[in-house]
């Protein structure tokens, strides 16, 4: 076992409920452990209009972590992935919206 396998078999599962309310996110940052088993709650409020969450390594968005399913609101939708084993600031946007996203820290 390498120590990364060993570090997410010990990591915490965490529950991350996000809104999307007039097309903007209520979170601005996601902070969770290292490795960790995460789960998106996302609520799409937005009638008539698609949203997701999804996760990159950085702003530009070429390299993913983790792509969210799209719904068209009002929906919700829960999804998990595992963090990166590896801490640091990350991104997460909706992908037909990118002007919606944040910080992704991985603690």
């Amino acid at each position: 076992m390498t120590p990364e396998t060993a570090a997410a078999q010990t990591a915490k599962s965490v529950t991350i409920d996000i809104v999307s309310v007039n097309m903007a996110f209520d979170l601005d940052t996601i902070t969770v452990p290292a490795g960790a088993e995460v789960t998106i709650n996302l609520d799409n409020q937005d009638d008539g209009v698609p949203h997701n969450v999804s996760f990159y390594t950085d702003e530009s968005a070429a390299e993913e972590i983790f792509i969210g399913d799209l719904i068209t609101g009002p929906d919700r939708v829960t999804q998990t992935f595992t963090a990166p084993p590896e801490p640091g600031t990350y991104y997460f946007q909706c992908d037909v919206h990118p002007f919606m996203n944040g910080a992704f820290i991985v603690e």
